[in-house]
């Protein structure tokens, strides 16, 4: 999912260098944010570790931040659909699961303040993924160039 958000991530930046493409760039991003914020609260659901691997989000963890954001009046009391796809959501839900999810390095607090940039959201998140040994090729080789992979060089590429 990380390597998803990147990938829109990316495509808003490209995006933004053509003529009159702000909404597009818009979607992206949004897109991009809305993916990495439920990669906080997706669990494997198959083929697990392969290409074509699916997620499940958690529904209660969803239900949860949907009534914080009701008592915070944020949302109607009254509205019961819990809406999926909205960022305030996820963000609410990230705050609210980050203590847990960050609490042995205490990094939630920077990482929130970044929120509104998606490029150094990513970052951050897989440095998170790096400290904790993830040996996925997308965290594994993000940020390096070319020149890490070149035969001959006698070590292992290291992550940047």
């Amino acid at each position: 999912m990380i390597e998803s958000a990147y990938c829109y991530c990316e495509a808003a930046k490209y995006l933004l260098t053509g003529h009159d493409m702000m909404a597009v760039v818009q979607v992206n991003a949004a897109i991009g944010m809305e993916i990495l914020l439920k990669s906080f609260v997706a669990r494997p659901s198959g083929n697990h570790g392969q290409v074509n691997d699916t997620y499940d989000l958690d529904p209660k963890l969803i239900n949860d931040a949907h009534r914080e954001l009701q008592h915070a009046g944020k949302i109607a009391a009254d509205d019961k659909r819990v809406d999926k796809h909205d960022l305030l959501t996820f963000f609410t839900l990230h705050l609210r699961t980050s203590g847990r999810v960050f609490d042995s390095t205490r990094r939630n607090i920077a990482m929130c303040s970044q929120m509104l940039d998606l490029g150094q959201m990513i970052e951050s998140v897989v440095k998170w993924y790096r400290e904790r040994g993830c040996r996925d090729v997308f965290i594994v080789c993000y940020g390096m160039t070319p020149a890490d992979f070149q035969p001959g060089s006698g070590k292992e590429p290291e992550p940047t």
